[in-house]
């Protein structure tokens, strides 16, 4: 019985992932960005969850990076936008951006869309979208767009 449980936690899990991919899959295509991770929203900081396996921080390189330098979101105005008044936040030179901290700074992010998961009023966790190393302007078509694909798979991220 024991073994069932564990086998559907699994295939559970294995289903979330291959959602997450698919997701990140058509950011990627709408955006032409690589970097792109999942984080929930705990204990008043952003946890890393999962990310693109592609672009310039690997998986295991940026839960690393999150784990030496937790981003805590009642430091980060740029979070507390999207946490608090649960909005899309789209920054296109975040080195410009009077939001910006030495968080966003920490992971060298020039450019950045994050986008909250609600659920039942609660921003739940945040997709972030982001250009490290140069900068991208998002168009407010790749904006609309993101934030579609976000609601169509959001039964996965909540």
């Amino acid at each position: 019985m024991v073994k069932g449980a564990g086998f559907l936690v699994l295939e559970w899990s294995t289903v979330i992932k291959e959602k997450l991919d698919e997701l990140f899959t058509e950011l990627v295509n709408t955006t032409e960005l690589e970097d792109i991770g999942f984080h929930k929203v705990e204990n008043g900081r952003l946890k890393p969850v999962y990310k693109t396996n592609m672009g310039e921080l690997s998986i295991e390189r940026w839960k690393s990076m999150h784990g030496n330098n937790p981003v805590y979101i009642e430091n980060n105005p740029i979070l507390q936008e999207v946490v608090n008044k649960k909005k899309t936040v789209v920054i296109s030179n975040t080195k410009e951006d009077s939001r910006t901290t030495d968080d966003v700074n920490y992971f060298n992010v020039n450019s950045l869309m994050m986008i909250p998961i609600i659920k039942f009023g609660v921003v739940t966790g945040v997709i972030c979208i982001v250009s490290i190393g140069k900068q991208h302007s998002f168009s407010s078509d790749e904006v609309r767009k993101c934030k579609a694909l976000v609601q169509e798979y959001l039964i996965y991220l909540i």
